[in-house]
C-alpha cells in the first residue's frame, strides 16, 4: 500500500490517519508540538464540544461553502456519534444539541484517537517541523530540520493561524500557494469584541443570558441569544463569538460597528418598566443601588448607573418616570462602540483559507497536484459556536482518509 504523510496532528489529521491505516497504508504523523491535539484539549473550555446534533450547511461559511455538503452528508450527525462508539466514546448532549464526550474530558477525546491510532500502526513525529513540502516525479518530500522524508501522499492538516500560543502555524497556507493554489485570506472568526466603552472595568466577570444584535453602519446584520461575559476590554461568550465573524469582516472594511445587548430577553420593554414602577411602592430607604440589586447583579448596576449619570446613593423611592426609563432602556438595549477583535491570537478559528473551488469536493484532493490534499480548518470553511468546527474537522479527515483508497495505485 501506499506511504501518506500527514502534516499535522490534530482533529483532522488523527482521524484522517486512522481511516488511512484501517485500509493498510503505511502512514506518518509530523506534528511540530510535544503532543497530538492541542487544539482538542482546549475546546469547549476542557470538555471538548465534540460536534452538534443538528449539522447542516447552513452553520459554516466561506466564498464557495456549498462544495462541502458532500462531506457534511457522508460524515452527519449520526455517523459521527457512531465513529467515536466504535472508537469506545460515548456522547451527551446538551439541550441546545451540543455533544460531549461523556466524560467531559477533551483529553478522553485525545487519548482515544492516539490510541486507536498507534493500534493500527500509525507512526507519530513530535515536535518535527515540515518547513517545507515539494512534489519530486510521482512523490512528495517532506523537509524537516533534521531530514528529508519522500511519500507517495500528502496531506495538509495544518489547521489555521488561530490561537497560536497552542502552537497553531500558517504553514498550511505557505504550502497551498507553493502549490499554486489560492488562499482566502484568513480573518479572526469565533473571537471576543474589544470596545472602548469606559466603564466595562466595574462589571468585568459578569456572565448573563442575553440577546445581543450587531450593528454594521447602524444596520443590523446579525443576532444570537446565549452567554455574554463582560470583560474589561469589552465583550466575550457564545452569543458574542457567534456574531464575531460578521463583526471582523466589518471591521476589516472599516465599518463602524456596535452591539445592542438586551439583558433580559426573557421580558418586554414595557413589561419591565411596569416591574420597575411596582417596585418603587416598597423600595422604602433602599438606595438605587441596593433596588437595582434585587433584579440584577451588584456589578451590573453599578455599571448602568454610572453609565447612565445616576446617583448610587440615591433613595430609589424618589426616582422619577425619566430616571426609570433611562435604566429600562439600559437593560433592554445598552449600545457598546466595537473597536477591535482580539485577533487571530484569541479566536477559536479562523475564517479563510484554501479556496474550495481548487479542491475535488468528493474527495478533497487538489485539483493542481495529484496525491495532494486538504483537511480541516486550513480549508476556507469556518463554522458557528456550538461543536460544527469540530465536526468538520472530523469529517474532512475521514472524508480523505476514506478517498485515497480509491485515488492511489496499491
Amino acid at each position: 500500500m501506499s506511504h501518506v504523510g500527514i502534516v499535522g496532528g490534530g482533529a483532522s489529521g488523527l482521524v484522517c490517519a486512522i481511516e488511512l491505516a484501517r485500509l493498510g497504508h503505511r502512514v506518518s504523523v509530523f506534528e511540530h508540538n510535544h503532543k497530538l491535539g492541542r487544539k482538542i484539549l482546549a475546546t469547549g473550555n476542557g470538555k471538548c464540544n465534540i460536534s452538534n446534533s443538528s449539522i447542516h450547511l447552513s452553520q459554516y461559511h466561506g466564498e464557495s461553502i456549498g462544495r462541502i455538503e458532500g462531506v457534511l452528508k457522508r460524515f452527519d450527525a449520526k455517523k459521527c456519534q457512531e465513529y467515536f462508539r466504535c472508537l469506545g466514546l460515548e456522547m451527551r448532549e446538551n439541550s441546545d444539541g451540543r455533544r460531549y464526550p461523556m466524560s467531559h474530558q477533551a483529553t478522553s477525546v485525545v487519548d482515544i484517537l492516539v490510541h486507536e491510532a498507534r493500534f493500527l500502526g500509525v507512526t507519530f513525529f513530535l515536535e518535527t517541523l515540515v518547513l517545507d513540502v515539494q512534489k519530486k516525479a510521482t512523490t512528495f518530500l517532506l523537509k524537516t530540520p533534521e531530514k528529508v522524508y519522500e511519500v507517495d501522499v500528502c496531506v495538509i492538516a495544518t489547521g489555521s493561524c488561530a490561537m497560536p500560543k497552542l502552537g497553531s502555524l500558517s504553514s498550511g497556507y505557505t504550502f497551498a500557494k507553493a502549490f499554486g493554489h489560492r488562499v482566502i485570506e484568513p480573518f479572526a472568526s469565533l473571537v471576543q469584541l474589544v470596545s472602548d466603552e469606559p466603564f466595562l472595568e466595574l462589571v468585568s466577570g459578569v456572565r448573563m443570558d442575553a440577546r445581543v444584535v450587531l450593528y454594521e453602519n447602524n444596520s443590523i446584520v446579525n443576532e444570537a441569544q446565549g452567554d455574554v461575559l463582560f470583560t474589561p476590554y469589552g465583550l466575550s461568550g457564545d452569543a458574542i463569538l457567534q456574531i464575531s465573524r460578521k463583526a471582523s469582516l466589518a471591521l476589516t472594511s472599516h465599518h463602524s460597528v456596535d452591539v445592542s445587548i438586551d439583558m433580559m430577553p426573557f421580558i418586554t420593554q414595557e413589561a419591565l418598566q411596569g416591574l420597575l414602577q411596582k417596585r418603587l411602592a416598597y423600595a422604602k430607604d433602599k438606595s438605587l443601588l441596593l433596588w437595582l440589586e434585587g433584579i440584577i447583579p451588584k456589578k451590573l448596576a453599578l455599571f448602568i448607573v454610572q453609565k447612565e449619570k445616576l446617583i448610587p446613593t440615591q433613595e430609589a423611592s424618589k426616582l422619577g418616570m425619566k430616571e426609570v426609563k433611562k435604566i429600562v432602556f439600559a437593560l433592554k438595549q445598552m449600545r457598546f462602540r466595537i473597536v477591535s477583535t482580539k485577533g487571530v491570537e484569541s479566536a477559536e478559528v479562523c475564517a479563510g483559507g484554501v479556496d474550495l473551488r481548487e479542491i475535488d469536493a468528493h474527495t478533497l484532493m487538489s485539483k493542481k497536484v495529484e496525491n495532494l490534499y486538504f483537511c480541516g480548518e486550513v480549508l476556507d470553511v469556518d463554522g458557528d459556536c456550538g461543536g460544527f468546527n469540530l465536526h468538520f474537522a472530523w469529517a474532512s479527515g475521514f472524508c480523505v482518509g476514506q478517498s485515497i483508497k480509491n485515488n492511489v495505485p496499491t
